[in-house]
């Protein structure tokens, strides 16, 4: 959850390496660079949905509003990015 100037949005966000989904930062790194030494690849792409909350709505509900949009739209990254 990010608070800024009194607006709320939650925000999910990853790092997509070739078919590998990670979290972390550095863990992303560590890919990177073992993918640059063994397969000649030095791709990577950082994902991020965010929505904004209405001032009575809770974290839970635009969880949800996240979790839909990214069942949709996971399954069509393969179109846009390598994986």
């Amino acid at each position: 959850m990010i608070t800024k100037s009194g607006q709320r949005a939650l925000v999910i966000y990853w790092y997509q390496s070739r078919d590998r989904a990670l979290a972390g930062e550095y863990e992303a790194r560590f890919y990177l660079i073992a993918d640059s030494i063994c397969l000649n690849r030095s791709d990577g792409s950082l994902i991020r949905v965010s929505t904004l909350l209405s001032p009575k709505e809770n974290a839970a509900a635009a969880e949800q509003r996240l979790l839909s949009l990214l069942a949709a739209l996971v399954p069509q990254l393969g179109n846009y990015i390598p994986l």
